[in-house]
C-alpha cells in the first residue's frame, strides 16, 4: 500500500491567517469553550487581525498563486465560502487535481482526472481549515481554546494559543503577547506535525495579507511554498464553483468495445498464493501487471519506464508501509487488459527492484486504484480469474454478503471489521498486502491486543523500506457477517512515519482474508460483494521456519531469524547461504519451492544444503 502526496498544506491549514483586517475592532466575545487564561490573548490576536466586525464581514475568499512542491512548480487556486464550501485546484504540469467541499458533498479529481470521494479524515481537516479561515475557532466553536506554555522561535518568545479538537488533534498559533502579531502556526494531526510560516505581509484594501506561505512537514520532500498573486474577498462565489462534475465520455478513463458491458474472464496468477498478476500491455508493450487496490496511483518500475522510453519529472513524496521515499511522474500512459483499455493515466515511477527481488517476482507495473474507481472489478480468487464490468449495467444477483466501503484518503477505501469480539473498526482495503491482516500500533495498544498473546517477529515492508514487524494470531475476524478463525496477523509497531502510523484506522485488510472469497469491488456503488470460496474455512497457511531470505545468484541469503522459531532453536544466523532445498538447487523459481516447504505441516523435516556443501535439517513447528 502506498499513497502519494503532491500537495500539502494549502487546503488543510495554511489559510487561517492568510487574510487579516487591519482596523481596530471590539474585544473577542468569550464563550464557554475559550478558557479564561486564553481570552485576553485571543482578544489581542483578534485586534491585530482587525477586529470582529470586519472579520465577521468576510463571506467568501478567492486566492490565486504559484506553488513549489516536490521539485515541481505550478499554480494553485483556492475558493472558500463561509457556509461550508471550499475548492482547491492545483496544476503542477505533470500532475493536477481538485479537492472540494460542497456542503454535505466532498469530492476530488485525482491525477488521472477521475472524480472520487474525499476521504473522511481529509474532509474533517478541510472543514477545520474552513472554520479557521472564517475565525470560528477563535470563538471556541467545536474546539477547546487554551493558552499553552510560551515557546521560542526565530529568536523571539511567543505566547501559544492552543486549539484542541475532540479527537486530540491540535492547532497552535504563536502570538506576540504585546502586539497580537502572528507569523507561525503548527498543526498536529494524527500525531504528525506540520508548521506554517506567513511572510511578506502587506496591507491590501485595509487588510493584512501574507503573500508568501511556507509549509514545513516532517518529511522535507513534502515541504511547499505558496506565493499568492491575487486575493479577493466577498466576490459572490456561486454554487456551481463547488458542484461535483458529472461523468462524460470525454472524462471516462476506461474504454470497453461498443455494446460490451463486461470483459471476458482473464486468468490471474496468485504469486505466493496472494499477489495478483495479470498479463497486459502498457503503451502497447506486453508486460506483467500487479493489481493493487492499495496503491494511491499506478506505478512504473524505473526499469519499465526506461523500456517504454518514459522520462519522469519531479520528486513527489511516496508514503509506503516502510516510510516515505520519492517518486517521479509520467503522464499519458495507456493500459490494456484484454478488451479493457485504461487511459490516459498519470503514473509514478519508483525503483521496485529490491521489493521484487525479495518477493521473488519482478514488479514492472503496479496498477492501482484507478481501475477500481470507475469499474466493477470481479476478482474470483478461488478460481484465479478476473473480469471488469461497466457499473452502469451491473446488478448483483448472487448469494454473497454486501460490505459497505467508505472513502479513505487519496482515493483508498475503508471497511469495517470486528476483531475478537471488539466493536467494529475501520480497516484499509488492500489487495496488495500479502498478509491476511495487519493491526496498527495505536489500535493494538488501545485494546491491549498483545497482552498474553504468543508472538514472534519478522521483517517486512514495501515502498519506503523494510522494518521489523510483530507476528501473532487473531482468534476471530468477522467481516460482512462471515466469521473467520485463527488468522495469522502482523502487528505494525513502527512509532513514526509510514502509511500505517495512524490512530484513525485499526489496520489493513489483506489478501490472506480477501483470497478466501470471490470479491466484487463495486466502488461506484460504495460496496463489496463477498462470496466464500470452496476453501473458505480451511486453515490459513503460515511460515513454520522463522527464516527470511533473499536470492543472491545461485544461493538464498538469510536476512532474518525469527525469535522463538525453529530456525533460532537450530542456531541459524543472518548471512548464512543456502544453495538447495530438499535437494533442489536454488533457481529463478526459488520462491515456489520456498513457499511450499516453509509452510508445510508442523513436524515436517526439511534438509537444506549450505554453500559449503554441508546439509542441515530443520524441523518445522508453529512458533507464534
Amino acid at each position: 500500500m502506498s499513497r502519494f502526496v503532491p500537495l500539502r498544506g494549502v487546503a488543510p491549514f495554511a489559510l487561517a491567517a492568510a487574510v487579516a483586517v487591519a482596523v481596530t475592532g471590539a474585544a473577542v466575545p468569550v464563550c464557554a469553550a475559550v478558557a479564561s487564561e486564553a481570552a485576553p490573548l485571543v482578544a489581542t490576536y483578534v485586534h491585530w487581525l482587525g477586529g470582529w466586525q470586519d472579520l465577521d464581514a468576510l463571506r467568501d475568499l478567492s486566492l490565486e498563486g504559484a506553488i513549489e512542491v516536490a521539485g515541481l512548480k505550478g499554480t494553485v487556486s483556492v475558493k472558500l465560502r463561509q457556509d461550508g464550501r471550499q475548492r482547491t485546484d492545483y496544476d503542477l504540469k505533470v500532475i493536477k487535481g481538485v479537492d472540494t467541499l460542497d456542503g454535505a458533498d466532498a469530492w476530488a479529481l485525482n491525477a488521472s482526472g477521475q472524480v472520487e470521494d474525499l476521504g473522511r479524515d481529509k474532509v474533517l481537516n478541510l472543514q477545520r481549515s474552513l472554520d479557521r479561515t472564517f475565525n470560528r475557532h477563535l470563538r471556541g466553536e467545536g474546539v477547546e481554546v487554551t493558552r499553552a506554555a510560551d515557546e521560542q522561535k526565530d529568536g523571539r518568545t511567543w505566547a501559544v494559543l492552543r486549539f484542541t479538537y475532540p479527537d486530540g488533534d491540535l492547532y497552535d498559533i504563536l502570538v506576540d503577547p504585546a502586539t497580537g502579531e502572528s507569523t507561525w502556526s503548527r498543526d498536529t494531526t494524527d500525531g504528525h506535525v506540520t508548521w506554517s510560516h506567513d511572510a511578506d505581509v502587506r496591507e491590501v484594501d485595509g487588510r493584512r495579507v501574507a503573500f508568501r506561505q511556507d509549509t514545513l512537514a516532517e518529511q522535507a520532500i513534502e515541504n511547499q511554498t505558496v506565493t499568492w498573486t491575487a486575493i479577493r474577498a466577498n466576490t459572490g462565489l456561486g454554487d456551481d464553483v463547488f458542484r461535483r462534475p458529472g461523468a462524460t465520455a470525454a472524462t471516462q478513463l476506461f474504454h470497453l468495445p461498443a455494446g460490451v458491458a463486461a470483459t471476458d474472464w482473464l486468468p490471474i496468477e496468485l504469486h505466493l498464493e496472494r499477489y495478483i498478476y495479470l498479463k497486459g500491455k502498457v503503451d502497447g508493450v506486453p508486460t506483467d501487471i500487479l493489481l493493487d487496490s492499495g496503491a494511491g496511483m499506478t506505478v512504473l518500475d524505473t526499469a519499465m519506464a526506461k523500456k517504454l522510453g518514459r522520462e519522469s519529472t519531479g520528486a513527489m513524496p511516496a508514503q509506503g508501509v516502510g516510510g516515505t521515499t520519492t517518486a517521479g511522474l509520467v503522464e499519458g500512459l495507456t493500459i490494456e487488459l484484454g478488451e479493457l483499455k485504461l487511459g490516459p493515466v498519470v503514473a509514478a515511477t519508483l525503483d521496485l527492484s529490491d521489493i521484487g527481488r525479495r518477493m521473488g517476482r519482478d514488479m514492472p507495473v503496479i496498477l492501482g486504484k484507478e481501475v477500481f474507481q470507475d469499474l466493477v472489478v470481479d476478482l474470483d480468487y478461488p478460481n484465479a480469474r478476473i473480469r471488469f464490468l461497466d457499473p452502469a449495467t451491473f446488478k448483483y444477483e448472487g448469494a454473497g454478503h454486501r460490505l459497505e466501503v467508505l472513502p479513505g484518503n487519496d482515493g483508498h477505501k475503508l471497511v469495517n471489521l470486528a476483531i475478537e469480539g471488539l466493536p467494529e473498526a475501520l480497516f484499509m482495503l488492500d489487495t496488495g498486502q500479502g498478509n491476511a491482516l495487519t493491526l496498527f500500533r495505536r489500535y493494538t495498544d488501545d485494546n491491549h491486543l498483545l497482552d498474553g498473546r504468543r508472538q514472534s517477529k519478522a521483517v517486512g515492508g514495501g515502498v519506503g523500506g523494510m522494518m521489523e514487524i510483530g507476528l501473532g494470531r487473531v482468534a476471530k475476524v468477522t467481516i460482512a457477517g462471515y466469521e473467520m478463525l485463527d488468522i495469522p496477523t502482523t502487528f505494525h509497531r513502527q512509532d513514526v512515519g509510514g502509511a500505517f502510523d495512524t490512530a484513525k484506522l485499526a489496520g489493513n485488510l489483506g489478501a490472506g482474508i480477501l483470497g478466501r472469497f470471490r470479491v466484487m469491488f463495486d466502488y461506484p456503488h460504495d460496496c463489496l460483494w463477498l462470496e466464500p470460496g470452496r476453501d473458505f474455512a480451511a486453515p490459513q497457511s503460515r511460515d513454520r521456519t522463522g527464516l527470511v531470505a533473499h536470492p543472491d545468484g545461485a544461493a538464498l541469503v538469510v536476512d532474518y531469524v525469527a525469535p522463538g522459531s525453529p530456525a533460532e532453536a537450530a542456531g541459524w544466523q543472518k548471512g548464512e547461504r543456502v544453495t538447495a532445498l530438499d535437494g533442489q538447487a536454488v533457481s529463478a523459481d526459488w520462491w515456489k519451492l520456498w513457499a511450499t516447504w516453509s509452510r508445510a505441516d508442523a513436524g515436517t523435516k526439511v534438509k537444506l544444503t549450505m554453500a559449503d556443501g554441508s546439509v542441515r535439517e530443520l524441523a518445522l513447528a508453529d512458533y507464534y
